[in-house]
């Protein structure tokens, strides 16, 4: 989806039953809004990859093709006849990307998984969380959006290459969260132990975290000896400035800083707070509901909230995209498609008559929409 955002054309090889994604609630009107999120802007085609003339399709399609993407396990492509040797013979200049849970090679190798695993083994998790509440995954399945970012950043870089290459492309879900958490791993490599959870706040910085106002939570990062004056001046508390003078006091004292400043946030509420160290120039922030954070004014001004009619689910409201092209939203015009959707135009693209077309589809070895 990030590359059809940013003008690709993006088919996509589904089976006759659907991509699993289809299945994955919630549903509106039988459609899946998981799946509707994440595949705008691609083509559907749906086919029975084991039918001799869907393999005849699929080989077409690897001629024209620019780029092949998959995250299958191990062994399944080259079981489809679609394994990079034989794709390379196809198109010598094809660029092949393959999505894997551990890494095309090593031990690991055959493992399967899915973003929890990979948050517990890259050590994720065994940093995430409070010291008094234990380890905690993240909310989101990032491991997912890592990779795929970093999928879409590879493609691009070989198709901007001159002349192009027949490159191949690997990307661990696994690495991917390993990379994301450089500086986590510097401090486990600098003091040659565990580092420990700092619940939200920041490792490196105090005070950086999630205070409580008297109706509740708000966001303050401080980065600098200067932001704290200036804090220390905007609460008008210059024994703070006093008591704490670096960010290594900071650090060292984090809780009693952190409890000190608690005591004069629940004065007030959190709104007051926010407008007033926002005048003072610190960076501060409220902690939104999902709902509340999409009806944020800048949000809206950045289109991250789309709303588009399906001809199945009727009206759908989904996230934009967070990447902006000369002034306005990288984001393809084209829905999210429905299970085989494209699939008679495509197949007449790649050389089958509307006869042999027409046959599959009433065997079941292709699926429209």
């Amino acid at each position: 989806m990030l590359l059809a955002d940013l003008g690709a054309r993006v088919i996509k090889v589904e089976p006759p039953g659907g991509d699993l994604g289809r299945q994955f609630g919630p549903f509106q009107k039988g459609e899946s809004a998981f799946f509707m999120a994440v595949n705008r802007g691609k083509e559907s085609v749906a086919i029975d990859t084991k039918d001799w003339v869907s393999k005849r399709v699929l080989d077409n399609l690897v001629r024209k093709a620019d780029v092949l993407v998959h995250n299958l396990r191990r062994g399944v492509m080259e079981r489809l006849g679609l394994g990079e040797d034989r794709c390379r013979k196809l198109n010598a200049n094809l660029i092949y990307a393959v999505v894997s849970a551990f890494g095309a090679t090593g031990p690991y190798a055959k493992r399967s998984g899915i973003d929890i695993i990979f948050q517990g083994e890259s050590g994720m998790i065994s940093i995430s969380g409070d010291a008094r509440d234990g380890p905690r995954k993240t909310a989101t399945p990032i491991g997912d959006y890592v990779a795929a970012t970093n999928t879409a950043l590879a493609i691009t870089a070989s198709l901007a290459e001159t002349p192009r290459k027949g490159h191949r492309i690997d990307v661990s879900l696994r690495d991917g969260l390993m990379a994301v958490q450089s500086g986590w791993n510097a401090l486990g490599f600098v003091n040659h132990a565990q580092p420990e959870r700092t619940g939200t706040a920041s490792p490196f910085l105090a005070p950086n975290q999630i205070f409580e106002a008297a109706d509740g939570p708000f966001t303050l990062a401080i980065v600098s000896d200067r932001h704290f004056a200036q804090l220390g001046d905007a609460l008008e508390r210059p024994d703070l400035v006093g008591d704490f003078p670096t960010n290594e006091a900071r650090i060292d004292g984090r809780d009693s800083l952190a409890r000190k400043l608690t005591r004069v946030f629940k004065t007030r509420k959190a709104e007051y707070w926010i407008d007033l160290l926002t005048e003072a120039g610190l960076p501060v922030g409220r902690v939104l509901s999902l709902a509340e954070a999409f009806d944020d004014p800048q949000a809206r001004h950045h289109e991250m909230l789309v709303e588009f009619d399906h001809p199945v689910a009727g009206h759908v409201r989904t996230t934009g995209s967070p990447i902006r092209l000369d002034g306005g939203p990288a984001r393809a015009g084209v829905l999210p498609p429905t299970l085989g959707q494209h699939t008679r135009d495509i197949l007449g693209e790649l050389g089958l008559d509307s006869n042999t077309v027409e046959k599959m589809i009433e065997e079941g070895t292709a699926v429209v929409s």
